[in-house]
Order: structure tokens, then sequence, then C-alpha cells
């Protein structure tokens, strides 16, 4: 059985009497002001009729352009970034375009290897969740190489450029004081040595929380590659046995929370009468978990059409771009039975 042959911008020619630039401008949408109506529309209307599609290597060398958004983060594996990219994917389609996913491990040195790569694939656009000190190389991204580029989930203060982010200040502030509402006056902060900007946000809000309310801090600050490790489990279990008087803990990444659970659950601690507990970022588990976890949720649907219409609004810009796509988004406190009211005389201020 012979197989159907593959239509070509030849064949569309031949068949049409048309030439083949023509025809080439009508399918990159290059023909308005130079071919007539009509002409466009028996054009399309015969592509449409036999169903032919380009070929996307030949059509990206053409016009520099590939149709492709490449979504770099942490670790795609992450419910909350293949919650993002998930939400985007429908509306990238939509318009033409595919996201290509990958994985920075926050490595700088990982992630110029990536952009490089993409960059030879004259990818459109880069969503990229910067890792640790890569401010330079994406100002240079960014300014020198003149790449379309939408930061994600940080940023940095020092330069302009796109980003849509949590409102991480507020969002610490608003899990400090759900603490604080409930009775807890010992609230401890687990986070992540970093100067990354929503980790560097999330302990400010908690430090400016805990100075209005006149509360003292207790603070403990892993290295990135300690958060999923013994390693890390045993910094948190130390730092309980540390500090006994700790009733509340705000978890800075749904990652640390999780190992502060294994060792709040090894060492028999009850929530939430002996210890309330918030995480930063949804996760399944937290709702399933016994008693269920209370967190600063983020809203994915809203960032992931912010993400990736503020994306196609660049790419859609012809002009010499002097307005920057920012947002930052809030975040909201679910309240679940890991932050239930005490009824103890010693929770009055």
């Amino acid at each position: 059985m012979k197989r159907n042959k593959k239509i070509s911008m030849k064949d569309i020619s031949k068949e049409l009497g048309i030439s083949i630039t023509t025809i080439s401008f009508i399918i990159n949408k290059k023909a308005e002001n130079r071919i007539s109506k009509e002409v466009i529309k028996k054009v399309e209307d015969y592509i449409e009729k036999v169903g032919y599609k380009p070929n996307s290597s030949a059509q990206s060398l053409r016009t520099g352009r590939s149709k492709s958004i490449v979504f770099m983060v942490e670790d795609i594996s992450d419910p909350f970034f293949s919650a993002i990219a998930k939400e985007m994917e429908e509306i990238a389609f939509k318009n033409g375009y595919n996201i290509i996913y990958c994985s920075t491990e926050n490595d700088r040195d990982r992630t110029l290897e990536l952009i490089s790569l993409f960059k030879d694939r004259q990818v459109d656009a880069f969503i990229i969740t910067p890792p640790e000190n890569f401010e330079k190389d994406l100002k240079n991204l960014i300014y020198e190489e003149h790449q379309n580029v939408m930061v994600f989930d940080r940023y940095f203060k020092n330069f302009k450029h796109n980003y849509v982010i949590l409102e991480n200040f507020e969002g610490a502030q608003k899990a400090v004081a759900g603490f604080y509402e409930s009775g807890r006056r010992n609230i401890a902060f687990v986070g992540i040595d970093s100067q990354l900007s929503p980790l560097v946000e999330r302990h400010e809000g908690y430090l400016e929380a805990i100075k209005n309310f006149d509360l003292p801090t207790y603070e403990l600050f892993l290295k990135f590659n300690e958060v999923k490790t013994p390693g890390g489990m045993n910094a948190i279990r130390n730092f309980l046995n540390e500090n006994p008087k700790i009733d509340s803990i705000l978890f800075a990444t749904n990652n640390l929370a999780i190992n502060g659970l294994r060792v709040i659950r090894e060492k028999q601690i009850k929530i939430p009468e002996d210890l309330a507990i918030i995480s930063f970022d949804e996760r399944d588990v937290f709702e399933l978990y016994s008693p269920p976890i209370s967190v600063i949720a983020q809203p994915i649907s809203d960032l992931a059409k912010e993400l990736i219409n503020g994306t196609l609004e660049i790419l859609a810009s012809k002009k010499e771009r002097r307005h920057f796509f920012t947002k930052a988004l809030p975040g909201e406190l679910i309240v679940r039975e890991s932050l239930h009211q005490l009824n103890k005389e010693s929770s009055n201020p």
C-alpha cells in the first residue's frame, strides 16, 4: 500500500497556478498589503481543504520564529510548577505556541547550558525561575542578547524586567496574623538560606509581623541541598529540641513543611494542640494529612494566565518595548485543622 504523499508548497503552487513566493508570504502571515485578498482567500481555502501543514523546521529558518516557549523552572516535577505548566499549555496551544519544559535544579551552569541549547533552536521566549547567582546572566540575556524573557516566582530589584510573582511579604504576614489570632505567641520560621526574592520576602514578612505583635523570634535556615534530606530533618529535630517554647511554625516552602511534618510525627508532637502549622504553597498531601495542614496558597490559575498572556503580549509587540509586564498576585490563607484556636490561659498576651 502506498503512503499518501505529504503536500508541499510546490504542490500547492502547481495546483493553483500561484508562485511559491506568494504562497510562502500567505502561510507566514506576511501577505498583508502585498497580495490581494482574493488570492489570500484562495490559498487559505485550499490549504484548509487539503490539510497542508508547513514544515516547522523550515518555517523556523525562514521566519526566525519556532512558535515555541521554554518554561524553565527549578524542578518541573514539583506539583506547583507542573500545575502552572498545565494551565499555561492550553492557552499557549490556542495561540499557536508549544511549551517546552525543563528543570534547572537551581544550578546556574545548568541553566546557562539549557538557554544556549534553546537559543540555537530559535525559541521565541523564555519563562524562567532564575537560580541562585543568576542576576547578571539574566540582565545580559534581556539587554545584550535581546531575548524575550518572562521571570516567574522571583524577581530582581536592580534592573527592570518582566515578571509574575506572589506577594510573598504579605503572605507571611497573613500567616503570622493567623497564628496570633489562634492564640499562638511563640511563632517560628523555617526557611532556606538564600537571596532569592520569595525566600527573602517571606522571612521579612515574618519579621515585620513578629515585631508588630511584639513577639520573640525563632528562626531556622537550611541550605537548598539539605531541604529534602535526612540532614535537613535532623536540623529541624535539633531546632525543636533547643526551643521547647515554640507553639507554631511557618514553613517557607512545601518541601520544608513535608520534612518538618516527618520530624513532628516522629517526636509524637500533637497538631494543633502542641504545635500549629502553616506552609507556603499547597500540596495534595496537606489536605489529606491528619490533621489537614493550613497553607498560604498561590493562585495557580491566575498566575498561569498572567504568565502566558504576558509572554504572548511581549511576543506580539512589534515596537521597541519601554513598558515591562509586572504582576504580583496575593496568596490566600487557607485555614485547616492545623491552625485551630487554642483554649489555654497561656495563650493570652
